[in-house]
């Protein structure tokens, strides 16, 4: 039989006139709504979202595919409008098109800006921000008020984070992260202007265009005055001081060493990825963490326990009794399978035709990674809408890319280069609220009674405030563990 030169696309929904198949996604989070019809359609399942076919991924088969066997194929990001706008057209490190800048940004990365190293030089700046954090909880229960712990979650991994870049607090932080906070809402990319760049009645009916505009007018507004004061502090005191991120930036660009020169908006555009990445997706696991204990009391009970043992007679914990806490990693695996802080990660796409499962990808498709669905298929996790620490506890499975059934972070080329840096503060401040507070709920809630619905957007936080009654543990100092 003579092969047929009919491409054989995979399956999905039919699309509707105009519209395609974003009705199949609206009503929902686009998350669940992908989950629900690839238990219809299949692992490899074909919509049509925009001109361009959007393929939705939802099995370790399907990612290992996409990710390992035909990583290169599908190494570049789709810049939609509302990225192109707030990233320069893609200059940066998260959105950058497979090629020689990318290579060079990644390497950037890897060598000076997230390095082991680096990452290390920041434990200062995390131990101060979680001590501020403790000394606010405290207050908060000696005045017998909640924590609205997801505020303050976001606003200790911003004030960590921008310590890190810029080497102190912003004078206009609170402005530069509400900006931040709108950009990144959009950046999911199931908005009208980013689904139809061509239509015009898209971009008069949708905001997104204008909201991303108005966001990196302010965002770089504020990063132009940060650089400028940094060039002035950096020549002032000479190379005595440990680098910040935009320090080492910005030393790179006046070098002039590298093959493709870091301009100015090459900078702007990793400052804001690194931003996005070092506060956005570790509260959200913080505050993901939190709500499940909460809502697990034995398994939270279980993690004072250990810290409290292993950490007894001690003011804090610090970064030196991370590795033995155990049982608090196994927590943090947990919440990364049930709540990965980007569910469909972020989106890739084909820039070459290729064959998978036998279905024809032509170039130009966009790729969903359902990261989200894929850690709670009841083919790969037992009980998976469960909350269970102890699953990891003789298993070799990790989030560092090798195993298709937990990517919270993607594998490959495109995966989080981050990790530790946001890690590394996960770990810090969960351990701390563990160790120095016993929490409750108010208004006779019951832990089964939390609310523990998600917002839509490119990383997904609580839809509402996670509020605690925070009860401080009382520290028997003469006892040295």
């Amino acid at each position: 039989m003579p092969k047929s030169n009919h491409p054989r696309y995979p399956p999905g929904p039919r699309p509707l006139p105009l519209i395609g198949n974003i009705h199949n996604i609206t009503g929902s989070l686009p998350h669940h709504a992908m989950r629900d019809l690839s238990r219809q359609f299949g692992a490899l399942m074909l919509l049509h979202l925009g001109p361009s076919p959007t393929i939705v991924v939802s099995s370790p088969d399907a990612a290992r595919e996409i990710m390992k066997t035909h990583d290169v194929s599908f190494a570049s990001r789709p810049i939609s409008i509302t990225v192109g706008i707030l990233t320069c057209g893609g200059k940066g490190i998260s959105f950058t098109s497979y090629g020689e800048h990318w290579r060079q940004m990644r390497k950037i990365c890897v060598l000076e800006l997230l390095s082991t190293r680096r990452v290390q030089s920041f434990r200062p700046i995390r131990e101060e921000e979680v001590d501020n954090l403790i000394k606010y909880v405290n207050s908060c229960a000696s005045h017998c008020q909640h924590v609205n712990l997801s505020r303050r979650l976001i606003s200790t991994m911003n004030d960590i984070t921008t310590r890190a870049i810029i080497g102190s607090k912003c004078k206009k932080q609170d402005t530069f992260l509400r900006e931040l906070d709108a950009a990144v809402k959009i950046l999911a990319g199931f908005n009208l202007t980013d689904l139809f760049p061509s239509s015009r009645l898209a971009r008069l009916v949708s905001s997104a265009a204008k909201i991303a505009e108005r966001s990196k007018q302010e965002i770089y507004h504020i990063l132009d005055e940060v650089i400028e004061q940094h060039r002035e502090s950096m020549i002032a005191r000479g190379e005595s001081k440990e680098e910040d991120l935009l320090s080492v930036l910005l030393r790179l660009h006046d070098e002039e060493t590298l093959e493709n020169p870091l301009d100015m908006d090459k900078i702007r555009a990793a400052i804001l990825d690194l931003f996005a990445a070092g506060s956005e997706t570790t509260s959200t696991t913080l505050e993901w963490a939190m709500s499940e204990l909460i809502r697990n009391p034995a398994t939270m009970e279980m993690a004072q326990s250990e810290i409290r043992r292993i950490i007894k007679g001690s003011s804090t914990v610090s970064e030196s009794d991370l590795d033995k806490l155990h049982y608090m990693h196994l927590i943090i695996k947990e919440t990364l399978r049930l709540h990965p802080p980007a569910p469909l990660l972020l989106p890739r796409e084909c820039h070459e035709p290729c064959r998978i499962f036998d279905y024809d990808i032509p170039k130009g498709t966009r790729v969903f990674i359902n990261a989200w669905a894929i850690g709670r298929d009841s083919k790969y996790w037992d009980e998976p809408e469960e909350f269970k620490p102890e699953r990891f506890l003789h298993s070799s499975i990790d989030f560092k890319g090798n195993d298709f059934e937990f990517i919270p972070f993607g594998s490959g080329r495109k995966m989080c280069t981050g990790v530790s840096f946001g890690l590394a503060s996960v770990e810090l401040v969960l351990a701390n609220l563990l160790y120095h507070f016993d929490w409750k709920l108010g208004d006779g809630l019951k832990p089964e009674e939390i609310d523990m619905s998600e917002s839509i957007g490119l990383t997904a936080r609580r839809k509402t405030p996670l509020l605690l009654f925070a009860v401080p543990y009382e520290i028997d100092m003469g006892i040295n563990g």
